[in-house]
């Protein structure tokens, strides 16, 4: 790369120069390795690149804006390959750059408060930002680095660690997060080393921050452990021993292996309870824990909010959030919206809207499966029970631009339904009920400032001995079509030639558009008036689940699937056995993991449902069913955040500062204040608790 910097500004062989990986202003990190490859440095698409030479006079350039230069300075280069296309400048000026070539990461320099400092996106590196931000705040940790202790305990030889690497990657970022000079820092480094040793975070590909955390915990442990010769270990039934001795024993045999900061701070103990369904056989065992993934119940209903149109116009829509089985019908939902409304359920159809235009009208029989709970969705009354002998008929509003030629794209408010005779329906009865359907929609019309088309004015058919009326005036509000995408003459304008209109048996996907000109719709349109908020009787006061509610489901005994059976040494096969988790010990911190993310065979899905969680106060005594003296009381100290959806999205962090007890959000680079009401939402994915008295030294950030 450097090679092809030098052929493209015409820097001569013999004049001495050094790249730099620029990541935002005054961020940047030397590229000292000649042999290193891209992947190596990490590198990704659009990175800025800049070649810095050195002067006649042996002084290097020192630019102080890389990415603040104009768009005219920047080209394209593409180095071969297996290189990535780099934004690529030559530095031309005098300033100052970052100059730590020897850093984990690259900092802006700006007086702060420690610990509240962000970390550059490096490319889709969120998931990675908001796990550091909040084990940056886990005083015990951060302390521990801060004081340097991980340089004492490193294990460089244990073969199932990273060399040390890990750990002193992450000690050096935790430094520079407290450093308290440093509005943010580009954790460009530490990036580098995980990728280095979990192939899958080298990429730039958004990843799941559950998954980066269980890696770096269990790195760290490795990097950290004290153990350097772990001895072999001959595992014992319990054998109908006292749970308090078999688990001392398993706690005990596991830091004969296992010794490190991070059991002492993140390891607490579980109890498994498995029972063979034939020979009944028992088996206790006790394994140590970081973290708890707790599933969250899966409601049984669907929250759907539902607008009910009444034909009647005077009469206004309402709103609706009805709680229906999953399992059900389409005419489950009809028949609760008719018992709240006082309708006949054989009058109502359901449909989906998406801009402003139907997407989906369901039948009866469809199954509530096809209904997604995200859906904009109305319930419309229709005058007649079954369509033997009228015509039900969608239809649009559209706003009609002179140079648009028919573009549909300007489709506006909400569309509906209209029943007109099968038989002789002429223009003027079609008008007429559109109007009718109207009424709660349409202002007060002045006669003097409707511009109508002669051809379809009133006065022009054969139906002009209607009264001098100020309905018939209001055919002047728009023109009508008849849309057929599926027709080579796919927009055709109907007249008021007073001859019977001729309709298709069905409208599948014809609709009717009611083209208004850009004055007539701000003069006479009024959008869709007040809705009333309504709930059903049948709908539960609120979905929101507690956190209570996942600790239970958690511990609840259940069977094992045949792809999870268990061998039983007593029957010698596999069974589908019953298992029981229980807490026995916890940690001084608890992370608690919300498996927001659903996955099977058929589908994948983020369940979006807020769980509810204490900020202080969590009492885990009703779930730790092993006996010892410390407390079993929680305050939160940290949350991951996971906005959108599967495979993308953001993540963030909420996170308690040390120092001073105040709540900030960090997202990427940014840091902010937050009021700690505001924390507890549906994005909440990984939370950090903290034992009350967990003893921690002061925190020493110089």
């Amino acid at each position: 790369m450097e090679k092809l910097m030098r052929e493209h500004y015409g820097i001569p062989k013999d004049t001495e120069a050094r790249l730099w990986s620029c990541f935002s202003p005054n961020a940047s990190n030397e590229l000292t390795n000649p042999d290193s490859t891209i992947q190596d440095e990490g590198l990704f698409q659009d990175q800025v690149i800049v070649i810095d030479t050195r002067s006649a006079n042996g002084e290097w350039h020192r630019p102080t804006r890389w990415l603040s230069y104009p768009s005219e300075l920047v080209s394209n280069i593409t180095a071969n390959s297996a290189a990535s296309k780099m934004v690529t400048r030559r530095t031309i000026g005098d300033g100052s750059v970052n100059n730590e070539a020897e850093s984990s990461s690259s900092s802006m320099y700006t007086s702060t408060q420690p610990g509240l400092c962000g970390l550059c996106n490096i490319g889709n590196t969120c998931f990675m930002n908001s796990v550091i931000q909040c084990m940056s705040n886990c005083p015990p940790i951060t302390q521990y680095f801060l004081n340097g202790d991980h340089y004492e305990e490193l294990n460089e030889t244990n073969p199932l660690g990273m060399r040390g690497e890990i750990a002193k990657a992450f000690g050096e970022l935790i430094k520079s997060l407290w450093s308290g000079t440093s509005t943010y820092t580009v954790p460009h480094h530490f990036k580098l080393q995980v990728g280095k040793f979990a192939p899958q975070f080298s990429g730039y590909q958004q990843q799941d921050s559950q998954e980066l955390l269980t890696f770096l915990l269990d790195g760290l442990h490795e990097d950290l452990n004290r153990i350097k010769k772990k001895p072999y270990i001959e595992f014992k039934d319990s054998d109908s021993r006292p749970d308090l001795e078999v688990s001392k024993e398993s706690w005990e045999n596991y830091q004969k292996r296992n010794n490190s900061i991070i059991v002492d701070v993140f390891h607490g103990l579980l109890k498994s309870t498995v029972i063979c369904p034939d020979c009944s056989k028992v088996s206790i065992t006790f394994d140590p824990f970081c973290y708890l993934s707790l599933p969250l119940p899966q409601s049984r209903n669907k929250y759907i909010d539902v607008t009910f149109m009444p034909y009647n116009p005077p009469e206004k829509p309402l709103l609706y959030k009805v709680a229906l089985p999953k399992k059900g019908k389409v005419q489950d939902l009809l028949d609760d919206v008719s018992r709240m409304c006082d309708v006949n359920s054989e009058n109502l159809i359901l449909a989906e809207v998406t801009k402003h235009h139907f997407r989906t009208v369901f039948s009866r029989e469809d199954s509530l499966e096809h209904v997604d709970e995200r859906d904009i969705l109305y319930v419309y009354e229709l005058p007649v029970r079954d369509n033997t002998d009228y015509h039900v008929i969608p239809v649009c509003h559209w706003e009609w631009h002179p140079e648009s030629n028919h573009n549909l794209s300007q489709l506006f408010g909400v569309p509906f339904f209209v029943v007109v005779p099968r038989t002789n329906c002429t223009f003027a009865k079609l008008y007429e009920t559109i109007i009718a359907r109207l009424t709660h929609y349409i202002n007060h019309v002045d006669n003097k400032n409707i511009t109508m088309d002669s051809e379809d004015s009133p006065m022009s058919g054969s139906e002009n001995n209607a009264d001098s009326s100020k309905e018939y005036l209001k055919m002047g509000l728009f023109t009508v079509y008849n849309i057929d995408p599926s027709s080579s003459n796919a927009v055709r304008k109907l007249h008021n030639d007073g001859q019977a209109i001729s309709f298709p048996d069905e409208f599948d996907q014809q609709y009717l558009a009611l083209q208004w000109t850009v004055d007539n719709r701000n003069k006479y349109f009024n959008n869709l008036a007040d809705i009333r908020q309504e709930r059903l009787r049948t709908s539960k006061p609120s979905s929101v689940l507690q956190l209570s509610d996942c600790m239970e489901l958690y511990t609840t005994c259940e069977k094992l699937g045949a792809d999870d059976a268990w061998f039983c040494p007593v029957c010698k096969k596999h069974q589908q056995a019953t298992k029981k988790f229980d807490l026995w010990s916890l940690p001084d911190i608890l992370i608690i993991h919300l498996k927001r993310f659903s996955y099977n065979r058929y589908k994948r899905e983020k369940i979006d449902r807020v769980v509810e969680f204490p900020i202080m106060g969590l009492d885990m005594s009703d779930y730790v069913i092993g006996k010892d003296d410390k407390s079993t009381i929680y305050d939160l100290i940290g949350v991951c955040n996971h906005y959108g959806g599967m495979g993308g999205g953001h993540y963030t962090a909420y996170a308690q500062n040390k120092l001073d007890r105040k709540w900030y959000c960090f997202d990427d680079s940014h840091v902010s204040a937050v009021f700690p009401d505001t924390i507890v939402s549906n994005a909440a994915y990984v939370l950090f608790y903290m034992r009350r008295k967990t003893p921690v030294r002061a925190m020493d950030v110089h």
